[in-house]
């Protein structure tokens, strides 16, 4: 099922990020998300999955023999494996429902189809909890997804304290690694030699950790020095790998904030928007989506913070954070029970069968 065959089944949809956050300006991208309902035919189809993005699978594929021609043999091999990945997917045997998001290639779009945009809810990612209390741009919104949202109760729960910081966390480490690569860029792909060994490895991979786990009279003289540079020789080889992607794939936008600020200030604004939005749904119970606080982030998207204070903010919060989980009257965890019910009821309605479950 491709994105368009996924939109006329859609139950929600709306223009997301900093247009749904408030901070949104004329240069804003516009990022579409939504909740659709699989046809029921798809519970049906045995061999092909019914969701795997075939532009996907086109577009890195079309990447690596651009990559190729270039000689840019190290991003053609990142685009392959990708492509790979998507092939893997399609070739399970799919008897899930609901086995993904879906998207429009070459456009920030993405559906959830209802089963996993449930679990995903249920688990309090910060990305999903936010579609059942978006205020602003919405583009269509079915009475389906009205008596979903009645219901948002459900969800929300004091895990929201470990999955917003979790996801501020992850912002965190993302401006640290970026800006070291502003101040202190590897400046080519490290080499064996420089690592004292020689072209091919002489200690199979999968043999490296076992040897290291047992006692130095079962294993030769400098193995154990060589698996050592081996890994330290991964660990280079990881971060240039990472570091050659980005560089590459940098947004334009992203650049020019790295270049004025040091950082990546947009990824700083959602940092502290995702700290503060863990504060007040502990404190509060609600999900502030459309931020009251919108003019302060979009001065921190422009610099006002600088990258030490950012940090500070950010290192600091997890003891706050601590105290009001212990004092939040928010459920400990999702209804699993009443959600289930409800998503039954919804697919009884919307197919109009009725599920029954086998007697205990």
């Amino acid at each position: 099922m491709n994105y368009d065959e996924a939109l006329k089944h859609c139950i929600f949809r709306f223009l997301s990020g900093s247009h749904a956050y408030g901070f949104n300006t004329p240069e804003s991208d516009e990022d579409y998300r939504g909740v659709f309902i699989a046809p029921l035919c798809k519970a049906f189809e045995l061999f092909q999955t019914s969701f795997v993005d075939r532009g996907s699978l086109e577009r890195f594929i079309k990447t690596a023999l651009e990559d190729m021609r270039q000689e840019n043999f190290s991003a053609a091999r990142e685009n392959l494996h990708q492509a790979i990945e998507v092939m893997a997917l399609a070739d399970q045997d799919d008897l899930n429902l609901s086995v993904g998001t879906v998207s429009r290639p070459g456009n920030d779009e993405e559906l959830q189809e209802l089963r996993k945009f449930f679990k995903l809810a249920a688990g309090c990612n910060p990305n999903i909890i936010e579609y059942f209390y978006v205020t602003k741009g919405v583009v269509f919104e079915d009475p389906i997804w009205q008596r979903i949202r009645e219901n948002r109760h459900l969800f929300l729960s004091k895990r929201a304290r470990f999955t917003f910081s979790g996801y501020a966390v992850a912002q965190l480490k993302r401006i640290q690694t970026h800006r070291g690569y502003l101040l202190n860029p590897p400046d080519h792909k490290p080499t064996r030699a420089e690592f004292g060994l020689p072209e091919e490895t002489t200690v199979p991979r999968e043999l490296q950790n076992a040897l290291l786990s047992v006692g130095e009279q079962w294993v030769l003289p400098g193995v154990r020095e060589t698996i050592q540079k081996e890994k330290a020789f991964r660990r280079a080889n990881d971060t240039w790998r990472a570091y050659d992607k980005w560089k590459r794939e940098r947004n334009e936008k992203r650049q020019e904030l790295e270049r004025k600020f040091g950082f990546d200030s947009k990824h700083g604004v959602h940092l502290v928007r995702l700290i503060r939005m863990a504060k007040e749904i502990l404190t509060t119970g609600e999900v502030l989506v459309h931020r009251p606080d919108a003019a302060e982030l979009l001065a921190i998207r422009n610099g006002a913070w600088p990258y030490e204070k950012l940090v500070e903010y950010a290192e600091g919060i997890d003891a706050e954070l601590e105290g009001l989980y212990k004092k939040s009257t928010l459920q400990d965890k999702p209804d699993h029970r009443k959600i289930s019910k409800l998503y039954v009821e919804i697919c009884e309605g919307r197919y109009g069968i009725k599920i029954q479950k086998e007697e205990e």
